[in-house]
């Protein structure tokens, strides 16, 4: 029986479930299933976009292994730390916005102070935070902020926990480095999650909320979301392990510190995702961000103490059969989860792999990469992302101010530290944030 079940989670291609693969490769599919084999990855969801459009959509194997649920291109999946470039796209829509900056002190954003103990004198900036160079280190209380499926205390009260003087969970040694923050790297899923609150304490809304507004909506990721809570479970991949030959399903769960790697999302909406960043920022007609700011994230941020680290994305090298190069993009590892996601914007080509087992799928990204190098799809699937409105920014001549609402679009009064939005007497809008 286990046998049967190792071939059957090897060869299971799920055809007929979603989209067909428009540029299918047998051989591409028996190297992703050896890979599967190899790295004990029950499922496999893969995507391939390159010059706007989806060149390869594929699956493999099974998203409950017990009840046999085949993974489909719209099975959603973990992304662990992957969900950092999602993280890194709200703080720098603010940025872009004009609401923040990325190298002020963010404790001009934040409700109560955040200092690194011995070095209090020494701000703490956004992009420190997205370079990994904030001195904030990933200390064993993180483990209390674990909930299942999704965690019980909030992102405000696991960073006020965590970071703060007083915070039942502060910790001098164990929670931060003995460094000033902008002088070394040490990779910080804490800094991240600090990043996140940021951004929840800039626009007045909680962070999962404005992604779905300001990111998912306008690429139409309509299965991506930050809690368990906001998906119909039957359409989530479980994680698993390989324990004694069998695959052992871990419970679904979450953590407090969500915004450094609780996002969940299938491999269409990611290809929507990859295709607005090589694309300048937009999808559609839509945008997330500006192309200054796009190629701002895909630069050398901190070259002395890391060269691949940009903001929140950094480069992996991919190898191909011609030699090898450096990608722009993010992994993901935790209990039953390994992820990868890598743009060349070079080539217009991105590439994405989901998993709910703990293999290393960089293997098959090679693979992916090196296939779409040579390949001129003569079929493809576009995108069908129709106009979902993004907010303009301000429009030159007259007019005038006829009312004013808040982020969700409810008609409110003009008020201090709120993100809000103009409305004007020519139909364009405005961005506000004015602190006291």
């Amino acid at each position: 029986m286990k046998q049967l079940l190792t071939i059957l989670l090897g060869l299971f291609i799920s055809w007929g479930f979603g989209q067909t693969n428009p540029n299918p490769s047998p051989s591409v599919d028996a190297y992703i299933q050896n890979e599967m084999n190899l790295e004990k990855f029950p499922g496999v969801a893969t995507i391939i976009v390159k010059d706007g459009e989806i060149v390869w959509l594929e699956s493999y194997g099974f998203a409950d292994v017990d009840n046999m649920v085949p993974v489909e291109d719209t099975t959603v999946f973990l992304l662990a730390s992957m969900s950092k470039l999602v993280t890194g796209t709200a703080a720098m829509q603010l940025s872009e916005a004009g609401l923040s900056n990325l190298d002020s002190d963010i404790n001009s954003y934040l409700p109560w102070p955040i200092e690194i103990p011995g070095f209090e004198t020494d701000s703490i900036t956004m992009r420190q935070l997205m370079t990994h160079t904030g001195s904030i280190e990933d200390g064993p209380a993180m483990d209390l902020y674990y909930g299942y499926p999704d965690p019980t205390i909030s992102l405000e009260e696991c960073i006020q926990r965590y970071l703060t003087v007083g915070g039942i969970d502060y910790n001098p040694t164990t929670n931060f480095y003995n460094n000033a923050p902008g002088t070394a790297f040490n990779y910080s899923n804490m800094g991240t999650a600090l990043s996140g609150f940021v951004t929840e304490s800039i626009s007045g809304m909680p962070f999962d909320d404005y992604c779905d507004q300001n990111i998912f909506a306008p690429l139409c990721m309509e299965k991506t979301a930050w809690h368990f809570s906001d998906f119909d479970s039957s359409h989530v991949a479980r994680p698993y392990t390989y324990f004694n030959g069998n695959y052992v399903a871990y419970p679904h769960y979450g953590f407090a510190d969500y915004p450094d790697g609780q996002l969940r999302s299938n491999v269409v909406d990611l290809g929507n995702f990859m295709i607005a960043y090589l694309n300048g920022g937009t999808l559609g007609s839509n945008s997330i961000l500006n192309s200054t700011s796009i190629n701002q994230m895909l630069s050398a941020q901190v070259p002395s103490l890391d060269p691949t680290q940009g903001l929140n994305w950094y480069q992996e090298e991919l190898f191909h059969s011609g030699g090898s190069a450096m990608l722009w993009g993010h992994n993901g590892g935790e209990n039953g989860v390994s992820t990868d996601l890598y743009i060349d914007p070079a080539n217009n080509i991105g590439l994405c792999v989901l998993t709910n087992g703990e293999g290393d799928a960089l293997y098959i990204c090679d693979e992916l990469y090196d296939y779409s190098l040579s390949l001129n799809p003569t079929t493809s699937i576009i995108p069908n992302c129709s106009t979902t409105g993004t907010i303009d920014e301000v429009a030159a001549g007259p007019k005038e101010l006829i009312k004013v609402v808040d982020i969700l679009g409810r008609e409110t009064l003009d008020k201090a530290n709120t993100l809000l939005i103009h409305v004007y007497s020519d139909g364009s809008t405005n961005r506000v944030f004015r602190m006291e």
